[in-house]
C-alpha cells in the first residue's frame, strides 16, 4: 500500500477540551473557513453539484458564503456565452461551471497586479467581479488565458450552513494558491489531490474525538504546492465513542 506523505504541523483543541488543557494561544479562535479558501470535496461527498469538485471561496461570514467551482471547465466557449462582447471571436477558453445559484450570470476572476474598479480581492493577486463593464474591459484588453477566468452561476451557502457541512465532513480546506486558480488544466486538480496514490493518510498524536477540525502541512508530493490543509474529524470515518481513544489517523481512500 502506498501513501502520499502529510506532515503535521499543529493540533488544535477546542472548548469541548478539558478546563486546563494548553491551547497554543497563536491558533486560538483561528478557522479555516475564509475568504481565498479552497474547498476540495471529500471522496464521500455524492451531490453531483459538488462531486470532486474544489471550490475558491470569494466571500464568507455570520451572512453566508459564496464561492466558484474552479475545476469544472465546460465545453461552452467564451465568444458563444457572451456573443454581444466585440472583440473576442477568436478567443477559445471555455466558460466554466462556477455552481448551481444564478446559472445565467456571468462572474470572473481577474489576475492583476493592482486594483481594479468593481472588483474584489479574494486571493493575492486575484480579483472577483460580477461587473458586466469590468469583465467586458478585461477580456478585450488582456490575456484570457492567464489572467481571467469566466463562470456560469455561483456556488452558496446560508447562515452556518458550509460549517455544518465542513463538521460534518463533507470538505478538507486548504490555503487558496493563485497558481492552482489558473491552472493549464484545472480539472485535475481534484484528482491530483485524493488519487495520484493509492491514499492520503493522516496521523494524529491524541485522540480524535476531542478536535473539531485539525490543521496540517499539506505536502502531498501529487503536484499541489505545499499547504496548510484543515479537515474536521468526521472527514474520512473517523471512529467515535471508546473506539475514538485508539484513533490516530485518518485516511482518505482512493474510489
Amino acid at each position: 500500500m502506498r501513501y502520499v506523505t502529510v506532515t503535521f504541523i499543529l493540533l488544535l483543541c477546542v472548548a469541548s477540551a478539558a478546563p486546563g488543557d494548553a491551547v497554543d494561544p497563536e491558533w486560538v479562535g483561528g478557522e479555516p473557513l475564509r475568504q481565498g479558501a479552497f474547498l476540495f470535496a471529500s471522496p464521500g461527498l455524492r451531490d453531483p453539484n459538488f462531486f470532486q469538485t474544489v471550490v475558491l471561496l470569494v466571500t464568507y461570514g455570520e451572512g453566508g458564503a459564496s464561492g466558484l467551482i474552479i475545476n469544472r471547465p465546460t465545453r461552452i466557449p467564451l465568444p458563444k456565452a457572451l456573443p454581444d462582447i466585440e472583440g473576442i471571436e477568436k478567443l477559445s477558453q471555455p466558460v466554466y461551471f462556477g455552481g448551481p445559484v444564478n446559472l445565467d450570470h456571468m462572474l470572473a476572476l481577474l489576475r492583476t497586479d493592482g486594483s481594479l474598479p468593481d472588483a474584489q480581492k479574494v486571493l493575492a493577486d486575484i480579483y472577483f467581479t460580477a461587473n458586466r463593464k469590468t469583465l467586458t474591459d478585461a477580456l478585450q484588453n488582456r490575456n484570457p488565458g492567464n489572467t481571467i477566468r469566466v463562470y456560469a452561476g455561483y456556488s452558496g451557502w446560508g447562515p452556518g450552513q458550509l460549517d455544518r457541512e465542513f463538521t460534518r465532513g463533507d470538505w478538507v480546506i486548504l490555503d487558496g494558491d493563485p497558481e492552482s486558480v489558473f491552472a493549464e488544466d484545472p480539472s485535475k486538480i481534484w484528482s491530483t489531490f485524493f488519487e495520484s496514490k493509492d491514499k492520503i493518510q493522516i496521523r494524529f498524536p491524541k485522540p480524535a474525538s476531542r478536535q473539531k477540525w485539525v490543521r496540517i502541512s499539506a505536502e502531498t508530493e501529487t503536484g499541489i504546492r505545499p499547504s496548510s490543509l484543515w479537515i474536521s474529524p468526521a472527514t474520512g470515518g473517523f471512529p467515535t465513542g471508546s473506539e475514538a481513544s485508539k484513533a490516530n489517523s485518518v485516511s482518505f481512500d482512493r474510489e
